[in-house]
């Protein structure tokens, strides 16, 4: 019987995403009063959210609100997880209780810890595979939600579609130009695409096991610049949206290039800042993955080391 492998699993997740209908929440909340957190991916979500609203939701990671409850005076907080089971995310939940905040659970598991101990329940509508691997239907299923709620942003399964056909385009030609053993993977960004940068950095980390940092553009260029190694991989995201981003982004290119280092412009034009935002998750998590096939990697770096795998499950959980 052929056993499926995460990396094989991940691929079946990615495509399975094309498949995702419009959501339909039975809400749209005020921006001002809420604050968002979460760990990981589902921070992430909860940072692209925010950026949405533009910055008018407080968004801040669980031991944020442990150490200054303050933060949380006259707002509800959701906490966003997939699995419901984070300890700093259910550690946040009580602190909030005990300042008698509302409380939501954006998650995908509503018999979880999370779920029972907070007022409310959002249920995103993901079910995590029997297979463990790296995060990608999960996440976007949160991210949607997570956009929806604060800014009201709905996404059509056209807009999808034609976001994961762009980068499918601009990753094949992307992926054989990176280095076979490449010391690090890093992604520049700005603006709404710099969470993008930070989720495509954790997928390199897991599934591959390569170094892995996002940076803002200009930020790269203050000290990290002076860290490059010939074999880094610097990948800049570059949409439309951004001008200042893409000029920052192509002088980059064309001082590097020219002392051989190996930096790439990866194409993320669309019509609208959420096709450019939807382009770019795609883009990371089939660079992850293409690159993890064409090492012909049966599974994913986190699920081979299962000593590591053990001491991040004892941290989070």
């Amino acid at each position: 019987m052929h056993r499926l492998g995460s990396v094989e699993a991940m691929e079946r997740e990615i495509e399975s995403q094309l498949a995702f209908s419009e959501l339909n929440l039975p809400e749209q909340v005020d921006p001002t009063k809420c604050v968002m957190t979460g760990s990981g991916d589902s921070y992430i979500s909860a940072s692209i959210a925010s950026y949405l609203s533009n910055r008018r939701t407080i968004c801040c990671f669980p031991p944020d609100l442990i150490l200054n409850h303050k933060i949380l005076e006259g707002k509800e907080l959701y906490i966003v997880s997939v699995s419901g089971r984070t300890a700093c995310n259910i550690s946040a939940a009580k602190v909030a209780k005990k300042m008698n905040v509302k409380t939501i659970a954006i998650t995908a598991n509503s018999n979880s810890k999370l779920a029972r101990l907070c007022d409310r329940v959002v249920s995103i509508d993901y079910s995590i595979p029997k297979v463990v691997t790296s995060g990608s239907a999960g996440f976007l299923s949160t991210m949607l939600s997570c956009i929806s709620l604060l800014a009201g942003v709905k996404v059509s399964k056209k807009i999808l579609q034609c976001a994961h056909k762009a980068a499918n385009t601009e990753v094949n030609k992307l992926v054989s130009q990176i280095s076979e053993t490449p010391s690090s993977i890093l992604y520049l960004a700005e603006g709404l695409l710099y969470p993008v940068a930070w989720y495509g950095s954790l997928k390199i980390n897991e599934v591959l096991g390569v170094k892995s940092s996002p940076y803002s553009i200009e930020e790269y260029c203050h000290a990290p610049l002076f860290s490059i190694k010939k074999d880094d991989a610097i990948i800049i995201l570059g949409g439309t949206k951004s001008k200042k981003g893409m000029a920052l982004g192509n002088e980059i290119i064309k001082k590097l290039e020219k002392s051989n280092f190996s930096v790439f412009l990866l194409d993320l034009s669309q019509s609208s800042a959420i096709g450019s935002l939807l382009q770019a998750i795609f883009a990371v998590q089939l660079i992850a993955l293409r690159k993890a096939q064409k090492m012909g990697m049966t599974d994913c770096f986190f699920v081979q080391n299962q000593d590591l795998l053990k001491v991040s499950s004892a941290c989070i959980y």
